[in-house]
């Protein structure tokens, strides 16, 4: 087991609020943050010694640091990746991990040439309702197609950041909401490949830049909006089945629901409930396998909002380096999820999304 010494490369909100507490619970030490806004040099005042800033990734930056955890914008995402491995550290990128499979590629091949750990974070599958439906899925037979979909009220996350500029962040509510929805969905199919996607990438309307992500905290007019508010897709997985996705960074709707159905053979499950951080959830979130016109609702244990990156983290960071077997594993997800985002956004070539790093 190593002793975790951390880089964080971007110092945003889901940084600040969850991984680096739950980093710091994990006995990691962040040596290192790696951002250009002038307040991630004062973002931790709770550590001590307090760790080092840096603008931009460099040698510097990384050096004494065995991890890096890239939470930067989407466009930097690969190159960042590509440097921490190139100097030997393991790699966990937050979602989406890349937008092409040339990227991927890109990825695992130095993953293999440097021996580095390349994590794709995976906090979706680790929610105790997912995985209490994973638990069911061997009661539906043979899968037919899968229904996913995270439709928010009003949640769009800081209008006029990085998070809504094409040149950042590359793709909108398909590909933020959506990796986490195709994380389940693959996983329920052992993450095959996708062959194919039809898609209808909605753009955001004027006044969805007054929508923004209130548990956020963000303060300040929301700005322009360049990438999709909704997306509507229907993919084909390499064997057949079907996965229909949703997403909506704001929409019509009362709560913010995520909502995942698979059609098996044998049977179909439902699961209703609310993913992320929204203050505006389900009030009783359900799982529902019906079979035969008989409906049971089946059990899961409550939790708060950080236990699924918890049990991530410490499912990952004991065993870095060590296991075969998991680093295979990952690289097959990100295969797989990376040919989801190819299919979804085919005019993001891999010169789009590997272009220069910070």
């Amino acid at each position: 087991m190593i002793e975790p010494r951390i880089a964080l490369v971007g110092a945003g909100w889901v940084v600040r609020n969850v991984w680096a507490p739950l980093l710091v619970q994990h006995n990691a030490h962040i040596v290192s943050v790696i951002d250009p806004q002038t307040d991630a040099s004062t973002a931790f005042p709770a550590m001590s010694p307090g760790p080092r800033w840096h603008r931009c990734m460099s040698d510097q930056a990384l050096h004494n640091c065995n991890l890096a955890l890239i939470c930067s914008p989407n466009v930097h995402h690969v190159q960042q990746a590509l440097r921490a491995m190139g100097q030997g550290l393991h790699v966990i990128l937050e979602k989406p991990a890349c937008l092409s499979s040339a990227d991927a590629e890109q990825l695992i091949r130095c993953s293999r040439e440097t021996g580095a750990e390349l994590l794709v974070s995976a906090a979706a599958a680790h929610r105790s309702d997912v995985r209490a439906m994973a638990a069911a899925r061997g009661a539906l037979g043979t899968l037919h197609c899968i229904d996913v979909s995270w439709r928010r009220r009003r949640g769009v996350p800081r209008p006029g950041s990085w998070f809504t500029q094409a040149s950042q962040a590359l793709a909108g509510s398909g590909a933020d909401l959506g990796w986490h929805l195709l994380e389940v969905a693959l996983h329920a199919l052992d993450y095959p490949l996708i062959d194919a996607a039809l898609c209808n990438h909605v753009p955001a309307t004027a006044d969805e830049a007054q929508q923004q992500a209130t548990w956020r905290g963000d303060q300040g007019p929301g700005g322009a909006i360049e990438v999709e508010s909704q997306s509507f897709s229907c993919l084909q997985a390499r064997g057949g089945t079907l996965v229909r996705m949703s997403t909506a960074w704001a929409s019509h709707q009362e709560h913010d629901e995520t909502r995942i159905t698979l059609y098996g053979s044998a049977g179909e499950l439902c699961l209703r409930t609310t993913f992320g951080f929204s203050q505006n959830r389900i009030r009783q979130p359900s799982l529902t396998l019906t079979v035969d016109g008989t409906q049971t609702s089946l059990a899961f244990a409550a939790e708060d909002n950080l236990a699924p990156y918890r049990d991530f983290l410490g499912s990952r960071i004991a065993s870095l380096g060590t296991c075969a077997q998991t680093r295979e594993h990952e690289y097959r997800k990100l295969r797989s999820l990376a040919s989801a985002m190819s299919a979804l956004y085919p005019h993001l070539t891999p010169s789009c999304t590997a272009r220069p790093g910070h």
